[in-house]
């Protein structure tokens, strides 16, 4: 079993999964980082949580390849719904990260990175944003692909680059 606390550092982890981010045939790891806070923050304000990935090098063991501190937000940035942290997935060569938050609209965000060889790195792979109005049941998706973003590497990845989705 790796250990993980040598890269949790003065963080909370909030979430890990693991799988072949890189297409190597060798497990990996996505970690979600959560800054230790002093008392209770206020709705909507917070340190943004990091996003590290690590991959084993020739020796088989883990290392920090890449990491993103703003596709996470804080504790108490999901309004009404809570912590905006939904869900992580890992799978061969990708990996994709989900928020969600709101009150009466609702939103999410899927975020799906693919790893590209010649670039050693992590791409923007695929973007699917969504509004629902909880109570007139309006709804309202994005799905947007590099074409409507360009080529985005993971850890630059900032999600107030990319196209609101609001209803009308």
């Amino acid at each position: 079993m790796d250990d993980l606390k040598a890269f949790v550092g003065n963080n909370r982890l909030l979430d890990s999964k693991t799988g072949d981010l890189d297409d190597s045939g060798r497990p990996g790891a996505l970690l979600v980082l959560d800054p230790l806070a002093e008392g209770f923050g206020k709705l909507g304000e917070g340190p943004s949580r990091t996003v590290l990935l690590l991959v084993r090098n020739a020796s088989g063991q883990l290392e920090k390849a890449a990491q993103n501190a703003k596709m996470v937000p804080c504790a108490q940035c999901g309004g009404i719904a809570g912590d905006p942290y939904s869900y992580a997935q890992v799978s061969k060569g990708q990996f994709t990260v989900v928020t969600e938050g709101g009150s009466r609209e609702h939103w999410s965000n899927e975020y799906t990175f693919a790893y590209a060889p010649t670039q050693k790195d992590w791409q923007l792979h695929e973007v699917k944003r969504e509004v629902t109005d909880q109570e007139t049941g309006k709804h309202k998706a994005l799905d947007l692909t590099p074409k409507d973003f360009g080529t985005m590497r993971f850890q630059d990845f900032d999600p107030a680059t990319l196209p609101e989705v609001t209803l009308p």
